[in-house]
């Protein structure tokens, strides 16, 4: 009888469980050496991309996953992150769903993560591994299709009930007394509140869609402002605040979406002045560094607690520390500001300290932006 050491049988042991994990895991699973040709893809993987997996051993793993972007178009090997992994050793995780070609040329949303294999120090090669997200990107699709079609349906009874207050308060029904004025003005202030919610849901479920239309044209930021300032000025006269405007002198017009930028100022400007109490400061700098152009925007306000600020560009989040001095808010302002400053190939990004201020910052590219067909426009 052929006598087997412990250790060797416990190794073997180790090696099939490990390789029944693989080989059962509903993932794709790919390894690639730092050429990156295959050492090793899953069944799964060669199910979902439509080729034997055993065939792909030794092939270039970008020729056998051919990728393509959000708009279809084919990605070059040398743009996929499988070459930037294997030199840096960073691991990356697609934050929007690029699409995996399959052999027959249909394609699926993939979820993708490539990961670095080291092995005393040095990079031996790639793990990468995926997973098709066609049923959630349809869920999120009908969810954004419902967002839509309810906000479409909520702005024709409350555009009516704005009409009929108005004619109210202008005492076109006849005089009414001081009591039911204040009640009534009170209708008006909650219905504007429900109108501004529905325009920012349907704002988000556009961009979301990918069904916005981007106009660019030569805008001159300065003046942009002062048009948001003058519309806003109501308020910060009330709060008796002070509004200290910078725009670098030597700046010319932008070639932006003027629609699309406004609505950025206008969120970031008016929470500035919301979360400001009565006295503070209000502070909007537009500065020119490189290629890019800087609007910066602080406020003496109440600041965002250091434990939620990385919350503060999700959708219908507020920081605990306003919730209860401003009821009013939806939570969805920066979330848009986000979406639209991204969408115009910028950058945003803030500092805060609670009790102090804060200060955000949005980017947009000083040579503009390109236009984009689509079917609808940002609604103010």
């Amino acid at each position: 009888m052929e006598f087997v050491p412990l250790e060797a049988t416990k190794l073997e042991e180790k090696i099939a469980i490990y390789e029944a994990m693989i080989t059962s895991t509903a993932d794709g699973l790919a390894v690639t050496d730092r050429e990156g040709r295959i050492l090793f893809m899953n069944p799964a993987a060669g199910k979902m991309l439509k080729f034997d997996s055993r065939k792909a051993i030794g092939q270039e793993y970008t020729k056998i996953a051919r990728a393509a972007d959000k708009n279809g178009q084919f990605i070059p090997p040398d743009k996929r992150p499988l070459k930037t992994v294997i030199k840096t050793g960073q691991s990356f995780t697609n934050s929007t769903a690029n699409y995996y070609i399959r052999s027959d040329d249909t394609k699926f949303p993939a979820a993708i993560t490539t990961s670095a294999i080291i092995l005393k120090d040095q990079i031996i090669g790639a793990i990468i591994t995926f997973r098709d997200i066609t049923h959630e990107k349809e869920v999120d699709r009908i969810k954004t299709e419902f967002l839509s079609l309810a906000s479409h349906q909520l702005r024709t009874p409350l555009s009516a009930i704005r009409w009929f207050l108005e004619m109210l308060l202008a005492g076109d029904a006849g005089p009414i007394n001081s009591e039911q004025t204040e009640f009534l003005k009170n209708i008006d202030q909650s219905t504007n509140r429900m109108i501004q919610l529905v325009n920012d849901l349907l704002n988000i479920t556009r961009i979301e869609s990918g069904r916005i239309i981007i106009e660019p044209r030569p805008t001159h930021l300065g003046k942009l402002i002062q048009e948001v300032l003058s519309e806003l000025r109501p308020k910060t006269e009330t709060k008796k605040q002070k509004i200290i405007v910078s725009i670098h002198p030597n700046l010319s017009a932008v070639n932006i979406d003027p629609n699309m930028t406004r609505a950025v100022y206008l969120n970031l400007i008016n929470n500035a002045i919301k979360y400001t109490p009565a006295g503070g400061e209000v502070t909007v700098i537009v500065s020119r560094k490189g290629k890019e152009v800087i609007s910066q925007i602080t406020d003496t306000g109440y600041g965002i607690p250091v434990s939620e600020q990385k919350r503060i560009f999700e959708k219908f989040f507020r920081a605990s520390n306003v919730v209860k001095k401003e009821t009013d808010g939806t939570g969805l302002g920066l979330y848009l500001v986000k979406a639209i400053v991204e969408s115009s190939k910028g950058r945003v990004w803030f500092k805060s300290q609670e009790n102090t201020g804060t200060t955000f910052w949005f980017t947009l590219p000083a040579s503009g932006i390109l236009a984009k067909e689509g079917e609808v426009t940002i609604s103010s």
